[in-house]
């Protein structure tokens, strides 16, 4: 059992090498001036460095991948899927405005690399590690993973002029990490959050653009869906603690 000393120093840790890498692959696009297929392809290529970056930190920390969540979600697990409903609904919105076929195959390949490297390297850090670090206490586990998740979508978030905007997308950011710290802690595994993140963002990223009242509505339907499902989820594990007394 680390110390609480210990798991700070590895959740800051953890911490400063997403940014460094996410910031990169952001420099990456700006310094080349990157469109298109590059724009998703080259990025790609840094965020699949930082989870190789991720599989070393979990050695150095001597953390066994089993235990970050690499592992077949439990049988017991299996019967609750339903409560991803809303989740798979919030993913397909992306595209409901169609699929955008205009910038070519290579461009949805290159769409599809970059949301795998994401899911992957997120889950890792922020529920494999910073989750499961915390796990002790469930509440505190699932409140500073997303916090932290939150906190690295702000700075994207923040690009956007429109504070009403910016503010609900943090939002969305940081219920969004709940609701994957509940799967990570109902399942014991990463694997449906990569599999559910990296629909998501892929689905985000194929989507033929929205006009811009669309798609703030479209953002204030997901957060409440994504709310639902944590509310479920919550409600759930209470009943079933209360029947435990």
């Amino acid at each position: 059992m680390k110390t609480t000393k210990k798991r700070i120093i590895i959740t800051i840790a953890a911490m400063v090498i997403v940014l460094i890498f996410f910031t990169l692959q952001g420099a990456v696009v700006i310094a080349f001036n990157l469109t298109g297929t590059a724009a998703r392809l080259f990025p790609a290529l840094v965020v699949w460095a930082l989870v190789g970056a991720a599989f070393l930190f979990v050695r150095i920390i001597k953390m066994p991948l089993s235990e970050v969540g690499f592992r077949a979600p439990e049988k017991s697990s299996l019967k609750k899927l339903f409560f991803l409903i809303p989740l798979i609904a919030i993913a397909l919105s992306g595209i409901i405005g169609g699929v955008d076929f205009s910038a070519g195959i290579d461009y949805i390949f290159a769409c599809l690399c970059y949301t795998l490297a994401i899911a992957v390297s997120e889950e890792m850090f922020f529920r494999g590690i910073i989750c499961d670090l915390w796990k002790s206490h469930e509440i505190k586990a699932i409140l500073i993973s997303s916090a932290l998740f939150g906190a690295c979508h702000a700075l994207q978030a923040m690009a956007n002029p429109d504070l009403i905007r910016t503010i609900l997308a943090i939002c969305f950011a940081f219920f969004y990490g709940i609701a994957f710290a509940q799967i990570f802690l109902l399942t014991k595994s990463i694997l449906p959050g990569i599999i559910l993140h990296a629909f998501h963002d892929f689905c985000s990223f194929i989507g033929k653009s929205l006009s811009s009242e669309a798609d703030f509505i479209l953002c204030a339907v997901q957060t409440i869906l994504i709310l639902i499902f944590i509310f479920a989820v919550h409600f759930r594990s209470f009943k079933k603690m209360k029947k435990q007394d």
